[in-house]
């Protein structure tokens, strides 16, 4: 996927009944399913496009709709609650003539997604990005940053903040020897 945004307005998403409840067997067991395997592949059957070593925590929501306009990239971690949306009818559901707002999502190689956070479509989040507990991300977050908040905004590099960490860690260390 390239980094230019890609929104589409359509009237409507249409899915056939047979697929509607594909996708729901498969939802149930990408949402429930025991095991970050079984998880991970049941996205993978609905479309999602999922890299390595992937982990996917309990009820993360994946889009019901537009699945396949999702890409998770490589070693990326969404923890539990996690909500992911490629599409929006907020608008069409208040005024049925309204359009629909479809966009892709990407989340890059190594990014982690902390509980509950909402990812909102056309998002792309960054290489080694981390998106805080409950944030609400509806813009791009540059690779290597922490965002937080709703809306989500970056406070801080991964980097400096690591480093900081470590220094933290290894102090209570030294205290604790």
């Amino acid at each position: 996927m390239s980094e230019e945004k890609k929104v589409r307005f359509v009237s409507k998403i249409r899915i056939g009944f047979i697929r509607k409840i594909w996708n729901r067997f498969w939802y149930f067991l990408g949402y429930f399913g025991l095991g970050n395997n079984l998880r991970v592949f049941a996205n993978k059957v609905r479309g999602v496009k999922i890299g390595k070593n992937v982990f996917i925590d309990a009820m993360v929501h994946i889009d019901t709709a537009v699945p396949h306009l999702i890409t998770i990239e490589d070693n990326v971690k969404l923890s539990i609650g996690v909500k992911i949306f490629a599409h929006n009818s907020v608008f069409q559901d208040v005024n049925p003539k309204d359009p629909i707002a479809v966009s892709p999502v990407l989340i890059k190689k190594r990014a982690q997604i902390a509980p509950n956070a909402i990812i909102l479509e056309g998002v792309i989040i960054g290489e080694n990005s981390i998106i805080g507990t409950s944030a609400v991300v509806n813009k791009d977050i540059p690779d290597g940053y922490i965002a937080v908040g709703i809306p989500a905004k970056p406070i801080k590099k991964y980097k400096d903040a690591r480093e900081i960490f470590l220094k933290e860690a290894n102090k209570k260390r030294k205290i604790n020897k």
